[in-house]
């Protein structure tokens, strides 16, 4: 089977300093991998070098085939902060963009984006600036966003970030009842022990470990030396 992620040798760093040294592993369609490091152990990097906004050596494929245009729009990529991603005058016109942008008609295009939105329990704000949500409720549209072109691969910088805990369960519960591979960002143990299968553990510039998720997170001495307990 051809994974929807491919990452050989990736290496990138800012100035002499490096960030990711040789970075290799695969996501296959439908898994949930943790990206899981401390606080500035490259996760944020790793993911930006995946999407192309940062030039790193190495090799990346997508779908099997080098990063191109088709590709990446096979790809949701939901940043820490959704204002980055939000910003039109409503929110079902923040998600109508892409496919408007990809040729769908307006009103095909909001059609589609109202159902999204529904499914995300957002249907009442739909008509909404995103400015007048929770960050909760942002988040969630942020990721109804990423999947408005049905992307088969979505990607998230630390989803959880200054979320409340009611917020992090309506999180988990909508990233479950999405198919798509996922690649998840995260120091958020308990969050990730709710949402992958699988998890890398990136410290110095590598990763450090790999395996099934329960059995990194129920390493004490791993998360130790990696500096997330």
């Amino acid at each position: 089977m051809t994974p929807v992620l491919e990452v050989a040798g990736l290496s990138f760093g800012y100035d002499a300093r490096p960030v990711l040294d040789n970075i290799s592993f695969r996501i296959d369609a439908g898994e949930s991998v943790g990206l899981l490091g401390a606080n500035g152990s490259g996760k944020s990097t790793l993911l930006w070098c995946i999407a192309g906004l940062l030039r790193a050596s190495g090799t990346v494929r997508l779908y099997g085939e080098p990063p191109g245009r088709a590709g990446r729009t096979r790809v949701g990529m939901v940043f820490q902060n959704p204002e980055d991603q939000l910003f039109m005058p409503t929110l079902v016109q923040d998600l109508a963009l892409p496919l408007v942008n990809a040729g769908v008609h307006p009103k095909e295009a909001r059609r589609l984006a109202v159902e999204r939105l529904r499914a995300s329990g957002l249907d009442r704000q739909l008509d909404e600036p995103a400015t007048h949500l929770s960050l909760g409720q942002r988040k969630r549209a942020v990721i109804a966003l990423a999947m408005m072109r049905e992307a088969g691969l979505l990607i998230l910088d630390e989803p959880t970030a200054e979320l409340d805990g009611r917020s992090v369960r309506q999180l988990t519960a909508a990233l479950r009842g999405i198919a798509a591979a996922k690649l998840i960002a995260s120091h958020h143990l308990d969050f990730l022990r709710a949402t992958v299968s699988r998890i890398l553990v990136l410290c110095e510039a590598g990763i450090m470990a790999e395996g099934q998720a329960a059995t990194v997170l129920d390493d004490a001495a791993l998360l130790d030396r990696a500096g997330l307990i």
